[in-house]
């Protein structure tokens, strides 16, 4: 031990001798936040956030195949990228009244991940960087998919949790799973 610890006092907040010296040190400039970015979607009345890095690709509308028997959440599938995508239809998902097939949506947003969805949305809106704190829980809790919420201008922007977008459109149904 040195003689400033013997002493009850404290070595300097920049004395580098000491290990974890860089724990509680208010001295050293605080560490940018770090921002994700997030890209701005609306179909109807919503307006939605994707974090950029949850997006495979954004392409122009084309008409979904329907699915026989499949909730009404989901508009058929397509082929994106040579992906068969499920798309979704986001006004059903959060509880609104849908258009019919093709109208208003002029764009899919296919999602990355396992369940290979994508969205049916009218246009897309602004790329933002966003950091955690922005965002504050969402008012709704039985709306599954929204992880978040923000106000940007005049307009609230609902987060979407990606993993949760397939069990929304499913809404209690349970999948068909291969019997072996």
């Amino acid at each position: 031990m040195n003689d400033q610890m013997l002493s009850g006092q404290h070595p300097p907040l920049n004395d580098t001798r000491e290990a974890g010296s860089f724990r509680d040190d208010p001295s050293r400039e605080r560490q940018p936040e770090t921002t994700r970015k997030l890209q701005l979607l609306s179909v109807g009345s919503l307006v939605l956030g994707i974090f950029e890095d949850e997006i495979a690709t954004i392409a122009e509308w084309r008409r979904p195949t329907p699915l026989p028997h499949a909730p009404l959440a989901v508009l058929g599938v397509v082929s994106i990228q040579g992906r068969i995508l499920t798309v979704l239809d986001p006004l059903y998902l959060f509880g609104e009244t849908s258009t019919p097939l093709g109208f208003p949506f002029e764009i899919q947003v296919a999602l990355r991940g396992d369940e290979q969805i994508a969205l049916a949305v009218e246009n897309t809106g602004e790329t933002l960087d966003l950091a955690p704190r922005d965002i504050q829980p969402p008012l709704e809790t039985l709306i599954r998919v929204v992880g978040g919420i923000f106000h940007y201008g005049d307009q609230r922007v609902n987060v979407i949790q990606v993993k949760e977008l397939f069990p929304a459109a499913l809404r209690g149904r349970e999948r068909r799973r291969r019997r072996f």
